[in-house]
């Protein structure tokens, strides 16, 4: 699958539904004595219902810049089609010119089932408001994703007989083909429940947010307050945002790792290349300010210049492009799962 093949998502495949190929017996030929004849009476072959497969398919999360909440998409689920066989007990013809006719259940074509997936977008925080420290910010949310059940019903073959025939002093037996039933298959519903990414504004921190999901933790700071105008190197007054955030991170217990985002308006920049390595460096000068004064391991700290690629707010005003001027600092375990959440209904 792409998803996984490109390191960029977390891909959990979904068990499939499987009901096992199912033989049924056929009948055995009967020789009788009719009219004083020897007659063989052919009987039916044995039938295979083949194997079906209910694909679930996958869930995948996509990597999300710190702050927002990922991208979720469930795949479709497919179950194939498939024949109930037809089989026959052949025509008979006696020595008193009778004929048994020939008993032949119909053929069953089954049609494949598919329901299809469903993707809700990624989610990130905005906030336009005035907060003191500790205060929350309004949350950033991505609604629940839910792919329905799948259902292919029971599909059965009638039972079909031909009854006992008398011919003079003998008689040729009543011959059953029985009922044959392919189940029902069911590929459960699977729900991806709502994200909600709390956030508040950071003790002992006037421009800083902090966002808590469910295992890695974001500061937000806005490039303003870190930086001067197309300039990387960190602002003196920078050190009280960044001395609040190693403050809170001091207070895990945990083996933690660290990825600096820096990210910028759509403005081109007159001193570097693009904004990707005006972003770029900007995040650097974090990670060694995080290294240098707030006792860090350089070897658990990453970084990367997303540039103007995920924006906040509006680039078409001044206040926008203000949000999307920002650094974001993500911390999370060293040994976190990539688990996704999610639920299975049979329903």
């Amino acid at each position: 699958m792409e998803a996984e093949d490109s390191g960029e998502a977390t891909v959990t495949w979904l068990e499939d539904v499987v009901i096992a190929e199912e033989q049924h017996e056929g009948l055995d030929d009967v020789t009788v004595e009719v009219g004083g004849e020897t007659l063989t009476i052919p009987g039916a072959p044995s039938i295979v219902v083949p194997e079906r497969v209910g694909q679930a398919g996958c869930i995948i999360e996509y990597d999300a810049p710190g702050g927002c909440l990922p991208a979720v998409e469930i795949s479709p689920a497919y179950t194939p089609g498939f024949t109930l066989p037809s089989r026959s007990i052949p025509e008979v013809d006696l020595p008193d010119g009778t004929v048994l006719p020939e008993v032949t259940p119909k053929e069953i074509q089954v049609s494949a089932v598919e329901e299809p997936g469903i993707r809700q977008e990624e989610a990130c925080q905005s906030d336009e408001s005035e907060l003191d420290g500790g205060d929350y910010v309004p949350l950033a949310h991505r609604p629940i994703a839910v792919r329905s059940i799948t259902v292919q019903g029971i599909e059965t073959q009638s039972i079909q007989t031909r009854p006992i025939h008398e011919a003079g002093d003998g008689f040729v037996p009543q011959m059953v083909l029985p009922q044959v039933v392919a189940p029902q298959l069911v590929v459960p519903q699977v729900v991806v429940p709502q994200g909600i990414l709390e956030a508040y504004q950071l003790e002992g921190a006037e421009d800083t947010e902090r966002t808590d999901g469910d295992d890695e933790v974001s500061y937000i700071t806005e490039g303003d307050v870190l930086f001067d105008s197309d300039e990387f190197d960190l602002r003196p007054d920078a050190e009280s945002e960044l001395q609040a955030i190693a403050e809170d991170m001091a207070l895990r217990d945990d083996d933690y790792l660290i990825d600096v985002e820096g990210h910028t308006d759509n403005l081109p920049t007159s001193t570097f290349a693009d904004n990707y390595e005006l972003s770029e460096l900007r995040a650097e000068s974090v990670a060694d300010w995080l290294v240098e004064n707030a006792g860090v391991d350089a070897d658990a700290v990453s970084t990367s210049g997303l540039g103007e690629d995920y924006p906040r707010g509006s680039n078409d005003t001044d206040e926008g492009r203000q949000q999307n001027r920002r650094v974001v600092i993500t911390v999370k375990p060293a040994e976190g799962t990539s688990d996704i959440d999610y639920e299975l209904e049979d329903g």
